[in-house]
């Protein structure tokens, strides 16, 4: 009788414990305004402090736009950005957004450049530049002779006139030679 009054006892403090942590997480991340160093009322215990996406959240994503030259002359530009399944596994276990994401963040940082006026000769000898192109020629035809591709932000919540802003735009790129970063020996 007293065991099982102690487990009840145990299980109820646990419990209480796990909630107030659980309420002191949410008040600690709270905007601004609102926020509390909830330190002062956990006595030191560490309390998690997020800010998803901020203090700048995302408004566009970023699309990656091959074309390459044929016999018959350039192709229309191809949207070949990796698409990224979602679904409520990929909450605890999702090992194949690693490349994409990778992929995502040179984007990124190529469009980090873009806005910075970068010299491209710059941008082009970078290795985000060469991990962009890298997927760009993972993604062209066979018997294409070269490949240009193009970094397009789309904002989705802009007027249809306004959704798409080119970032960056490659040179054709030659295939079939290998492209040597800076500084390779030849």
């Amino acid at each position: 009788m007293l065991t099982d009054r102690i487990k009840g006892g145990a299980a109820t403090v646990a419990v209480g414990a796990l909630a107030a942590h659980l309420v002191a997480t949410v008040l600690q991340n709270t905007p601004d305004s609102y926020n509390q160093d909830m330190r002062t009322f956990t006595g030191g215990w560490p309390i998690p402090g997020w800010r998803f996406f901020a203090p700048n959240p995302g408004v566009q994503n970023v699309h990656l736009l091959v074309r390459e030259t044929t016999d018959e002359g350039p192709t229309p530009w191809r949207d070949v950005t990796p698409v990224v399944p979602h679904g409520w596994t990929q909450v605890l276990y999702n090992p194949r957004s690693r490349g994409p994401k990778a992929l995502f963040d040179a984007m990124q940082q190529l469009s980090i450049m873009s806005a910075n006026q970068a010299d491209f000769s710059w941008v082009t000898q970078s290795l985000p530049y060469d991990l962009v192109l890298a997927a760009s020629r993972a993604a062209v035809a066979d018997n294409a002779r070269a490949l240009q591709f193009l970094l397009m932000n789309v904002f989705p919540s802009a007027p249809a006139d306004q959704r798409m802003k080119p970032i960056l735009t490659s040179e054709w790129i030659p295939l079939g030679t290998g492209r040597r970063p800076a500084g390779a020996a030849a």
